[in-house]
């Protein structure tokens, strides 16, 4: 099997263009259907609202994420030299 080659930056720019669009447009469709079936036109504008709050939603998300890890390994770290430290001058006696 040959291996896929690398991306490069533009094409993933239009992979997660497609896929904002790709969201964009199934949530439009969702608002047409259901809460703007008597103003279909304005359904899009909510789209692009939602998507774009999903979006950002999504980045917090993760950099929360990350910030909840950064603390974890911070603690990891602190114990482990602690212990170090302990072991060393327990050695020593």
């Amino acid at each position: 099997m040959s291996a896929l080659p690398p991306l490069e930056m533009d094409q993933i720019i239009n992979i997660i263009y497609a896929l904002y669009y790709f969201v964009r447009e199934i949530i439009a469709d969702f608002f047409e259907l259901t809460i703007f079936k008597n103003n279909p036109d304005i359904a899009l504008l909510y789209g692009d609202a939602f998507t774009i709050l999903i979006s950002l939603t999504a980045v917090y998300l993760i950099l929360e994420l990350f910030t909840v890890a950064k603390k974890f390994v911070r603690y990891l770290l602190i114990i482990g030299w602690v212990l170090l430290i302990i072991s060393i001058l327990a050695g020593m006696v």
